[in-house]
């Protein structure tokens, strides 16, 4: 019998926010898929910033149950010659120099309840005026 797979948006247009989490997703093990294989793809457009992936294992998550991936984390393909990479620290980060730009896709592993994402620019420029020379995060898709 084919497991019915599908593909979510997480995240619209970041516009002119500065920080911003996506809206909370159910990730494979809330449906009670044991392969924990879960594929998120960016548009980035001249993006300046930071992007984490959070999950939780909570089935009602509250602000204290979230955790940035840190391992695990692959990054698959591109529609531009990036060469930011996710990092020990739990985010991928894009700098003015070097613009996020185009779709990416990164896929991990995980038997994860929800999923997030959360576009952190707390240490771009004051941390709170947004520039137009930041850009924006176009969308967020995640596949499970």
């Amino acid at each position: 019998m084919p497991i019915n797979r599908k593909s979510l948006n997480m995240m619209g247009s970041s516009g002119t926010e500065m920080n911003k989490y996506s809206t909370e997703v159910k990730g494979d093990n809330y449906y009670g898929y044991s392969d924990g294989l879960h594929t998120i793809q960016v548009v980035y457009d001249q993006f300046v910033g930071r992007l984490r992936i959070q999950a939780t294992l909570s089935l009602e998550p509250e602000s204290t149950d979230w955790f940035d991936l840190v391992s695990g984390v692959s990054i698959y393909g591109s529609i531009t010659d990036q060469t930011a990479a996710w990092n020990a620290d739990g985010y991928i980060q894009f700098n003015a120099n070097d613009p996020g730009n185009g779709a990416q896709a990164y896929t991990f592993q995980g038997n994860f309840t929800h999923l997030r994402v959360y576009m952190d620019r707390e240490h771009v420029g004051d941390g709170s005026t947004y520039d137009s020379s930041y850009g924006t995060i176009v969308r967020v898709i995640l596949s499970a």
